[in-house]
């Protein structure tokens, strides 16, 4: 006798197989949705710290030794410095970031005639993705040559 077509049983027991195959994969489609978010945020906030470091740089800035904290305003404009002031333009980002961020310049080198400044930019923000830690920092640094 033959048989033709496929039973209730080999249907189920198939159907059994593939989705215990499938399972796993699944997981990986999360867990990798999570790290492209929070590789995505990274690169913005890189984008950030290179735009200010950038328009520091080429503005041709003095900046006091110290301390300047501030909040990027998405497409806004900041000022910066206490006696010296810049004003820098910052591109656009999601409000969910709430970006923090605060120059440390230091001269360079630190005794001895001075060449120029170091600018370090440390950049505080926040994930879409809640993992870890909630306050990301991102860190770029920059030297200023001192003007002749």
């Amino acid at each position: 006798m033959s048989r033709k077509g496929v039973s209730l049983l080999e249907i189920l027991f198939a159907s059994g197989i593939m989705v215990a195959a499938m399972v796993p994969l699944w997981g990986l489609m999360g867990s990798s949705h999570k790290q492209v978010t929070l590789s995505a945020d990274e690169i913005r906030a890189s984008q950030i710290a290179a735009e200010i470091l950038e328009q520091i740089e080429n503005s041709g800035w003095q900046p006091e030794v110290g301390e300047i904290s501030f909040a990027p305003v998405s497409e806004g404009k900041i000022s910066l410095g206490a006696t010296s002031k810049i004003d820098v333009h910052v591109g656009s980002f999601p409000a969910y970031m709430e970006v923090e961020a605060r120059l440390k310049i230091d001269k360079h080198p630190a005794t001895g005639p001075e060449y120029g400044k170091i600018v370090r930019l440390i950049l505080n923000y926040k994930s879409k993705e809640k993992v870890g830690t909630p306050q990301k920092d991102y860190e770029l640094s920059t030297f200023i040559g001192r003007r002749r």
